[in-house]
């Protein structure tokens, strides 16, 4: 009969045989885990676009990364929100202004006759609701017929609403 301390040290020197790895040397060939990289240079190219150049050296390579100002990010989207303020929104309240309806093209090159009640309404919520809902408003109500029925409807239910 064995003892517990013979039975254990033999279960150790078998498990210790059993989990010796063998490594395999073609390793070499497949990408580090964990790539450093270190910054080189920034270049700014005439559109405005920024691209930070990197080397890693553990491979070898240099890497583009293309990137935006970080520090005043909701700055610029504000700038950006008032910058592409354009397309139907321009229109809608050209169809307030004089009363008749009128014909809105979209992105998608449709189009559809929009009519006061409507215009008023898109109008009224959009100037109710924060910077970068205004601009969700407008991607969706130069997008498509669909996307600009969405706004209507939201926009109706909004308007009866607060009355």
């Amino acid at each position: 009969m064995k003892t517990l301390s013979k039975f254990f040290s033999e279960t150790e020197e078998s498990s210790t045989k059993d989990s010796m790895v063998i490594e395999d040397l073609s390793f070499k060939s497949d990408p580090p885990n964990i790539i450093m990289l270190k910054r080189k240079a920034i270049r700014i190219f005439p559109d405005g676009r920024k691209v930070a150049l990197y080397y890693a050296d553990k491979i070898g390579k240099y890497v583009t990364i293309p990137y935006s100002d970080m520090i005043n990010k909701d700055v610029m989207q504000v700038h950006e929100a008032k910058q592409d303020r354009r397309g139907n929104m321009p229109a809608l309240e050209e169809i307030v202004q004089n009363g008749q309806p009128a014909i809105l093209s979209f992105d998608d090159s449709t189009s559809m006759k929009v009519d006061v009640m409507t215009a008023q309404a898109i109008i009224n919520v959009y100037n109710k609701v924060n910077l970068t809902n205004r601009y969700k408003i407008e991607r969706m109500i130069n997008k498509d017929k669909h996307n600009f029925a969405k706004v209507a409807a939201f926009a109706h239910g909004a308007h009866t609403d607060g009355m």
